[in-house]
């Protein structure tokens, strides 16, 4: 039921911002669905853990005829570089640092970076350095709910060490509210295919580990922690205002 209510809140403001005029000639409330891609750095507490990694997700945005954002955000957390993969499973291994699965065979095992961090969002577009009333750079503030962990994935579960309930024991779940500054610049055409927004964001998680027991550490090893992105980010944005009106002089 909640899915609908937020359905329907999306489709009533976009029906608000269907009284759109020409988005190259006045400034007008326009909806927005955008699509992203981020490239980021790890920092504080998340360098020790992690190396560079990416975002992909979505957001919706409503931004007024004044330039005021408000809006929803969702971004999935992937990497392939875990640092010191060594320890994860160090006493499970043999000598040589391989994992016995069930069978007595070395267990093909693989260790990712995996997480989210959800969002509202709070901002500004500017009417300055654009193409039109619409276009321009603008900043936002996000605050939400960061998770990200250690994802263990053993082929064909051969590994019951290291599978199902297991895997947490070894998968360093980490959660706790994040913030996000954006800096950026907004592209609106007359036709939906060509918006677009890119800039520069800076992802502050002051998180702690969730895990009651680390089996590496032999502890719950759950200290506050400040998880730190920096990187890049591009979207395409939909606009769902209706079709904009063309007028025609005749002299």
């Amino acid at each position: 039921m909640k899915i609908k209510y937020l359905l329907f809140l999306i489709y009533t403001i976009a029906a608000y911002s269907v009284s759109a005029q020409n988005v190259r000639d006045t400034s007008i409330n326009i909806s927005m669905v955008s699509f992203h891609y981020s490239f980021h750095n790890p920092g504080g507490d998340m360098a020790d853990r992690f190396g560079v990694s990416s975002t992909v997700g979505g957001d919706f945005v409503f931004k007024t005829q004044n330039g005021f954002l408000f809006g929803l955000d969702y971004s999935f957390i992937f990497g392939e570089k875990v640092l010191n993969k060594e320890s994860y499973f160090h006493g499970i291994q043999n000598s040589k640092g391989y994992v016995i699965d069930g069978n007595g065979m070395l267990a093909e095992t693989y260790i990712y970076e995996r997480g989210f961090n959800a969002a509202v969002i709070l901002g500004k577009q500017f009417n300055i350095w654009n193409l039109n009333p619409n276009s321009g750079p603008f900043v936002q503030l996000h605050a939400g709910y960061m998770q990200h962990y250690a994802r263990i994935e053993n082929p064909y579960k051969t590994a019951p060490q290291i599978n199902g309930e297991y895997a947490k024991l070894y998968d360093r779940l980490t959660t706790g509210f994040s913030m996000t500054e954006f800096v950026g610049y907004r592209f609106m055409g007359n036709h939906r295919l060509w918006n677009f927004y890119a800039g520069f964001e800076f992802v502050q998680g002051f998180t702690q580990g969730r895990r009651s027991y680390n089996v590496d550490a032999m502890s719950a090893q759950n200290p506050r922690r400040i998880d730190l992105l920096s990187g890049v980010r591009i979207g395409w944005v939909v606009p769902l205002y209706g079709k904009t009106k063309q007028e025609f002089y005749y002299y």
